[in-house]
């Protein structure tokens, strides 16, 4: 059973379950924060305790300084998480999250720490596979904002509409797409865990071949499922989503 979270700006935790047998550590995708895997919770009360993680400069970090680079970044996402993973957590990651949950997963390894036991990867191409599209993080504002709009949907237009929501919510946003269009994999041994692949059918971003690629990531029994919609899926089709991964969960 997992052991209380002390009070922590980088994780939320909105419906505490300490009789869940493992945690399910989640990150979000470019600009999102740790809220949106709170209708996870409910759905999977008593499979696991759903923690998200939450970056700087968004939320509660608002007034933070977003980081745009990908190696502190996921340097400060072990450290935080380091002291509470256990051997049978799992890590969950959705677009940029799933890059970022990926190697989180390879730096605990590194550094010789216990778990994850597993890792849920959605909306996201393999990390080995090349990035295809034009880099839009040095854009003007204005430009930015349509042209990823555009590519990945997903930007409410409450914030698009209103310019004060907009220049709170840009930071984050640019400084996640840097981390995204500057990464750049580098080849180490799979991962020895289970992994779940999930795909969006109508995602234009992310192909059914994209997704499957993942299956060299690791040496553990690799799973893929793809549900209707787009890049957005995990939200729009919530109730299978986290279905499946709740058959995830309990198969090992």
């Amino acid at each position: 059973m997992p052991a209380p979270l002390a009070a922590s700006k980088w994780l939320s935790c909105p419906r505490p379950d300490p009789a869940a047998p493992m945690r399910l550590w989640c990150l979000p995708f470019a600009g999102g924060g740790a809220a949106v895997w709170h209708p996870w919770a409910a759905r999977l009360a008593g499979s696991a305790e759903i923690v998200g993680v939450r970056l700087p400069g968004r939320e509660n970090r608002i007034a933070e300084r977003p980081v745009s680079e990908f190696e502190p970044l996921v340097a400060a996402i072990a450290d935080e998480l380091a002291p509470h993973v256990h051997e049978r957590d799992v890590l969950c990651g959705h677009s940029l999250g799933a890059i970022l949950a990926f190697e989180v997963a390879r730096e605990l390894r590194a550094r010789r720490l216990p778990g994850p036991a597993g890792l849920v990867v959605a909306g996201a191409r393999a990390p080995h596979l090349p990035r295809t599209e034009p880099d839009l993080r040095h854009l003007p504002d204005d430009n930015f904002v349509a042209q990823v709009d555009r590519r990945y949907g997903g930007i409410p237009p409450t914030v698009r509409e209103n310019r004060e929501f907009l220049d709170l919510f840009l930071p984050a946003l640019r400084a996640d797409l840097t981390i995204f269009e500057t990464y750049r994999h580098t080849a180490a041994p799979a991962l020895a865990v289970p992994l779940l692949a999930l795909g969006g059918s109508d995602d234009l971003h992310v192909s059914r071949a994209q997704v499957l690629a993942w299956g060299a990531h690791t040496t553990g029994i690799f799973s893929v499922d793809f549900f209707r919609g787009g890049h957005f899926f995990p939200q729009g089709q919530v109730d299978a989503v986290t279905a499946r991964v709740g058959d995830f969960l309990h198969s090992f």
